[in-house]
Formats: structure tokens, sequence, C-alpha cells
């Protein structure tokens, strides 16, 4: 074994690389740190958010501060930023701490490192409502110890400190099973505890060579294998894993903690300082949680993902997921039986932004625009939204088909096309060119043809034929909703007010066009039938979705006299149209999505 000069200190440059290289362990390591997740919830994606939340970091060390408060000042801002899930959120804790403790060192010695090591544990396990022994921060907690003591003990070389530290962090994960039962019954240990070792052994091996290894990509070059079988079940309550940033000024941080305590909910962590807060939660309310925390400071990172559709993804029928978005009205049974992705777009009544059918239900949505001076705005998830689900998808060994509402419609598609750069291999997007009940009724074949073995080029094939002869149509009552969101031309809302008439729009190559009109009055839904069903051909199966916008019962008239008028029907659906939708469609419109049906065929 090579024999090295004792480490007396740590500067800033020589911190930076030793995170490096634990970044750069647990990146390698993340797919078996998904693997053995099993606490709080068994979604296996522990190692997925601890990769998002250091990858924050590593972006974030791109030059090497001047000094190490600043250095470690810069890493708790980006662990806060890039922060996800129980597991990450913690660890921005963590990181917080150890700047917290620091702000007086220029560098960091035997006794000064066992210090700061100690304060940020200390720190982690506050950030947490109701701790759990045999978890994430008891490894923290157990490394700042063996610190601790062989600092007392006199060692001085931060190398011998840091070998101490591993051994007994090493000892400690694997102790976990003895104090959590859901990891003793599973015979694995905690996935956080893992990714903290993981991180520690790449910073040891720093320690004895002085380089950095290659960092490799946040996207592995190949998915690795999907899991045979899930730990555990997925959770019947509390199942949105919902996390927000909070920026604000002299924030009460034990005020925000008690009134978020007060909720049906679980594993709450809040994370960071008076300036900035990361809350992860799990709940069933992800509005609520959203509501309390913008009365503290300004929302960014909104997000609720849905934890017992993660469980699933450990026994995923076929080799590609289907990922779309929330513009699609896709009938609710559906989605969760063939297990499709949905991101949220977002809308704002002024500063105030929601998760579409998330944080806001299309009947809370009718009620605030009721009640609100303020016109409702749309606006595209962000690229991060799609990076989120494309990277889960992928870490489980999954090829990733993502359906987006048309790019000439929305920015959607062009925020995922952004997202899946970094995976070109194993993510495709495809336009849909369409929007509402078609975009729904394209997501749903491709998701049926998933889950019978096809793989995702011969999907998208499919899909090219089935673009040009799946239909969409709305009766639109009022065009000024349309007119406000620049989906309309003026002139349209102008003469139907003028004739009297209702609109109905199409798509067309994705972009939305007249195709027909009907007088308005007590007969309009008659004449909207009698217009749908003249489009169907009465030799063909088709599949109907039919989406309302605050009109059930003109949505319930309308299916039962295209069921009467056309009896061949495989399937017909009746949903409330995304708020998204509602806010360019407005009150009353009837959106229609007609297939002629024919099943995938089995190809496994």
């Amino acid at each position: 074994m090579p024999q090295h000069n004792p480490i007396t200190h740590i500067d800033a440059p020589r911190l930076r690389n030793a995170v490096l290289a634990g970044i750069a362990n647990v990146l390698k390591h993340r797919d078996h740190i998904n693997k053995i997740n099993v606490f709080p919830v068994p979604d296996g994606d522990t190692g997925t958010n601890l990769a998002f939340t250091l990858s924050e970091i590593r972006a974030a060390l791109t030059d090497v501060p001047k000094s190490l408060p600043a250095l470690l000042d810069q890493m708790a801002n980006a662990a806060l930023d890039g922060a996800r899930g129980n597991s990450g959120a913690i660890m921005a804790q963590y990181f917080q701490g150890l700047s917290e403790s620091s702000r007086e060192y220029q560098v960091l010695d035997a006794k000064r490192l066992a210090h700061v090591s100690t304060a940020a544990a200390e720190s982690a396990w506050g950030a947490m409502t109701e701790p759990v022994p045999g978890t994430l921060p008891t490894v923290l907690e157990d490394f700042a110890k063996a610190l601790s003591q062989a600092a007392d003990e006199g060692i001085e070389d931060i190398r011998t400190l840091m070998e101490r530290g591993l051994k007994r962090a090493k000892k400690s994960l694997a102790d976990t099973p003895k104090k959590l039962a859901a990891l003793k019954d599973a015979g694995v240990v905690d996935a956080g505890g893992q990714g903290f070792v993981d991180f520690l052994e790449g910073v040891w091996q720093f320690t004895r060579s002085g380089k950095v290894p290659h960092l490799p990509k946040f996207a592995s070059s190949e998915p690795s294998p999907a899991a045979t079988g899930a730990h555990g079940t997925a959770p019947d309550i509390h199942r949105f894993c919902t996390e927000c940033l909070i920026d604000g000024e002299g924030m009460d941080i034990p005020a925000l903690r008690g009134e978020l305590e007060a909720l049906d909910a679980s594993s709450l962590v809040v994370a960071g300082s008076v300036e900035r807060a990361r809350v992860h939660i799990h709940t069933d309310s992800p509005g609520e949680v959203f509501r309390i925390c913008a009365n503290f400071g300004e929302l960014r990172q909104q997000k609720a993902d849905d934890m017992t559709k993660q469980h699933a993804l450990m026994n995923q029928q076929g080799q590609v997921a289907v990922v779309t978005d929330s513009a699609a009205d896709l009938p609710t049974d559906e989605i969760d039986r063939l297990g499709i992705h949905v991101v949220a777009l977002r809308l704002n009544f002024g500063d105030e932004e929601f998760l579409d059918k998330l944080t806001i239900t299309p009947a809370e949505f009718y009620d605030q625009v009721a009640h609100s001076t303020l016109q409702p705005q749309t606006s595209q998830p962000p690229p991060s939204a799609f990076t989120r689900q494309f990277e889960l998808l992928t870490s489980h060994g999954l090829h990733v088909l993502a359906m987006p509402v048309s790019g000439q419609l929305s920015g959607t598609l062009q925020a995922a096309q952004t997202a899946a750069r970094h995976d070109p291999e194993h993510i495709e997007i495809f336009d849909t060119a369409s929007a509402a009940c078609g975009q729904a009724l394209m997501v749903l074949y491709a998701a049926e043809a998933a889950a019978k073995g096809w793989e995702v080029m011969a999907i998208v094939s499919k899909l090219k034929e089935l673009r040009q002869s799946i239909q969409t149509f709305a009766l639109v009552r009022d065009l000024s909703w349309g007119v406000r969101g620049g989906r309309v031309k003026p002139w349209m809302d102008t003469l139907s007010k003028r004739l009297n008439l209702h609109l109905i729009l199409t798509t067309k190559d994705g972009v939305l066009k007249p195709s027909s009109v009907v007088r308005s009055g007590e007969r309009a839904v008659k004449r909207y039938a009698a217009f749908l069903l003249k489009k169907m051909v009465q030799d063909h199966t088709y599949r109907v979705i039919i989406s309302h916008n605050n009109a059930k019962a003109d949505a319930k008239a309308l299916r039962d006299l295209l069921l009467r008028g056309h009896p061949n029907v495989d399937a017909c659906w009746i949903e409330e149209a995304s708020p998204a939708v509602g806010a360019h469609a407005g009150p009353g419109c009837l959106v229609v999505g007609l297939q002629r049906w024919q099943p995938p065929e089995d190809r496994h």
C-alpha cells in the first residue's frame, strides 16, 4: 500500500474535488440504490432522487469559490434547488448544516471537520418531523460520532479520520435492518443510508488517490434492468410525494412546520433556512400543502408525484413507458390500469400558480373563474418536470415514449424535447398534433400497445397512421376565451355572436380550425350529435371520449345520442376537461374524440 503524507486540513479546492468524487460514486451506484428502496415508500426512486440532488451541486461547482464558506454556501443552495424526495431533502439539510457551522472557517482541520459533521447531522435530524432510527440520519449521525471520537483521540490526519468515519458509517448502514422492520422484512439496508455511504466511499478514494474520477452522465447510456418485483405494497394513503421550494425573508420555519404537521400527511421534511426552504411531504392533498407554503413566501418548483404509479414501475408490463401531459383528457381508471404517466401543465390566476388536475380540479377552476377578476393563464411545464419523470422511468430499465399536446398549441412539446436531449437513445418524443380527447385516444392506444410488448418505434409508426385518422371536435359556446388565449381568431367570435351560432372547431395538422357551426339554443347538443354521427362510418367500431367544461348534463345527453345513433362503440368515456383546456375553451364546451377502433395485437 503506498505511503501518503498526512492531510492536516481541507481548503476550498480540496473539498470541492472530494465532493465531486463522492457525487461520481453515487451516480455510479444509482440503480442499485433504486432497487433497495423500501422506506418510507417502496417506489424505487431514492437513487434517482439523490442523483438529482447531487447533480445540482455538481453543476454549481464548475468554478472554485475563493473561500470555504462561499463554497459550502454554494453547495447548500444548490442542494436545496435540486433536492428531490425524502433522502434528497435530508441531504439538502445536511449541506445546509455544514454551511451554517463553517461560516468562520477558511480551512477544516480534524477537529473542525468533526464539529461541522456533527452540526450537519443534527441539522438533518431536526429537519424531520418524525425521525426514524435506521434510516439516512442515523448513518449521518454515526459517521459524525466516529469523526468526533477520532479527533478527541488526537488524530490529525484527515485521511485517517475519514477512514474511521467510513468504517463506522458502513457498520451503521449494515445495522439499519435491525432498527427498522421494513428493511429486515425486505432483506435490504436503507437506500438513503446506502447513498451516503457511496458518497463517502467516493470521498475516501479521492483522499487516497488525489484524483477525481470521470463524472458519469446523470442518465446512464444503458438503462438498468427493471426490477423483477416490488418490495412492499403501494401506498393506499398519502400517495402524492409533494415538494416545493419557498423563497422568503425571515420565514418562520417553526410556524411553517406546525401548519404542515397539522395536515393528514406523513414524511414531512422542512430543509433550508429562513431565506429559502425546501418542503417535502406525503399527502393526498397537494393543493393544501402549496396553499400553506404560499403564505410564507414565493413558491418555486412545485411538484406532486404519484407514488402509487412509481411503485407499479417495479412490475411494469412491457419495456415502454408512455408519458403525456394533463392536456390529454384521459379516463382516470385507464391511467391507472395502463400505467400512463402524466406531467401537469401550469395554471395561473395572477401570481397564484396551480398544477393542472393536481392542485386544482375542474370544479375548483370554474369556481375560481366565477369569483375572481383575474383571467386564468396557462403555461407549459418546465423541462425539469419532464426530466424528473424521464429519469425515473429510464432508471427502471424502461424506454420512454412521450406524447405531449400539439406543438402548434403549446410549448409543452419543446419542454419535453429539451428534457430528452440528455438521453435520446432511450427517450422518444412524438407530437400528437392534437389535444384533449384526440390526444387522449392516441395515448391510450400507445399504452395498450406497450403493455402488449410493442417496441417504441413500432408504436410510433402506428401512431403516425392514427394521427391522420383520429378526429377531435369541440363545440365552443363562448369563443372569447379562445380569443384571449390566442388560439381563436377574433372574427370567429364576432361572427358567431352576430349569427347566434356555436362554432365547431377541429384540430388539423396540430392547429385549431373551424369545421362547422350549429345554431345555439336547447337543440344545440342534438345538432352537435348529428354532426358527429355523420363523421362515424356505420360498419366500423369506434372508441369515443367526451370531455366537458362544467357541462356534465350536456355531456351525458351527447353520449346517449351517440350511442343510440351508432351502437358499434367499444367504449365511450365522459371526462371533465382539463382546466388548462378550459382556460381556452370556456364553460359549456364539449370536446369529442373519435377513433376507429382495432386493438393492438399481442407481441409478447
